[in-house]
């Protein structure tokens, strides 16, 4: 997964509001006094977000299962940033220090399709989180799925690539499957290659994910839109969860 997509990741995603997510986001963290410290970013990818959480001042380390995506994101990375990569898979992952800020975001969590999967990374962050630190994640929600994405078929046309996206959604296993077919032109040619690569999210309801949490010793801090201040909605495409760990876990 994110094999070859990686190559032309960043180009197809230049619209997303990254600096509205992470005007967001600190905001947040600051209004919960974590301005600084260790922040881990789990589903980094190619450091959009790291490298400004740097910018800010926060030691970050970035977590990946895609080694592409990591080789992309080290090359943004600019002289002076406390930035550290690695390569693990977010279900069974350790650091080298106690984090005071654990961060999961671009719906990362969705590509978890087993509560085991989600168990094991919960149980986790639990490790790796000190006492009074944060954990802040978001996921798409099945009105995203159901409504929005699913049984859609996207396409991003450009000079040198062409992607199709074909979605499609499972209301009984509440996976929604992105088929990509990719065709890329190679370097100093005019000759495209086909790449294919298949991709699966999965819905979870709110009250699912808060009895996962419980059961790895959290407590839910605060849940809201994507806006980050307003309660969830019925039709929202997106929400975030901040929990803490329990005390006397």
């Amino acid at each position: 997964m994110y094999d070859r997509f990686a190559d032309i990741y960043d180009r197809m995603m230049s619209e997303m509001p990254y600096d509205i997510w992470f005007e967001r986001l600190t905001a947040y963290l600051e209004r919960q006094g974590k301005t600084g410290g260790h922040l881990c970013e789990l589903g980094c990818g190619t450091g959009e977000m790291t490298g400004r959480f740097a910018e800010a001042g926060y030691e970050v380390t970035g977590i990946d299962l895609s080694p592409d995506m990591l080789a992309l994101a080290a090359e943004k990375k600019k002289d002076g940033q406390d930035i550290l990569y690695l390569n693990q898979d977010m279900t069974d992952f350790s650091l080298h220090k106690p984090a005071d800020v654990v961060l999961c975001i671009c719906d990362s969590i969705n590509y978890l399709l087993e509560e085991d999967d989600l168990r094991g990374l919960f149980g986790c962050v639990r490790e790796v989180l000190s006492e009074d630190g944060l954990f802040l994640f978001d996921m798409k929600t099945e009105y995203c799925f159901q409504e929005i994405l699913g049984n859609e078929i996207r396409m991003e046309d450009e000079e040198d690539y062409t992607v199709i996206w074909d979605n499609e959604y499972d209301p009984e296993t509440k996976i929604n499957e992105y088929m990509l077919t990719m065709f890329m032109r190679g370097p100093g040619s005019g000759q495209y290659e086909r790449w294919d690569e298949c991709h699966r999210q999965r819905a979870y309801s709110p009250e699912k994910i808060k009895e996962l949490l419980r059961e790895a010793g959290f407590e839910l801090w605060d849940c809201f839109r994507e806006d980050m201040e307003a309660p969830p909605g019925a039709k929202d495409e997106r929400i975030y969860f901040t929990v803490q760990p329990c005390n006397g876990y």
